[in-house]
């Protein structure tokens, strides 16, 4: 159906916290709890229940990433739109950095 092709059906953003980055494909993927769209409950929805978010790279300097850390926030849109379970990470947000989420203001 093309109305559910990316960006013609809405472009959905989110912020979110790193939860994970030990990805076991060794893609540069990571866990991250999206604020808004995941609870912040842990035994509501667990880290290793979370998807996997796929880093966005430059073309000319793909060889070049580095991970984000546990704690980073980072910024990125859903590439299967309001499903919400394909996202895609663009950055990193400098200066904002937390290890739990009862500190980050948001519920």
């Amino acid at each position: 159906m093309r109305n559910s092709f990316n960006g013609l059906s809405g472009f959905i953003w989110w912020i979110g916290i790193v939860t994970t980055r030990d990805d076991p494909l060794g893609l540069g993927r990571c866990r991250v709890r999206i604020f808004g769209w995941h609870s912040t409950d842990t035994s509501v929805l667990p880290d290793s229940d979370l998807p996997w978010a796929h880093p966005m790279l430059p073309i000319n300097t793909s060889k070049s990433f580095n991970v984000p850390r546990i704690g980073e926030w980072v910024i990125g849109f859903f590439m299967d739109g309001e499903s919400g379970q394909f996202p895609i990470m663009m950055g990193i947000l400098p200066g904002i950095e937390n290890n739990t989420l009862s500190n980050t203001g948001t519920t």
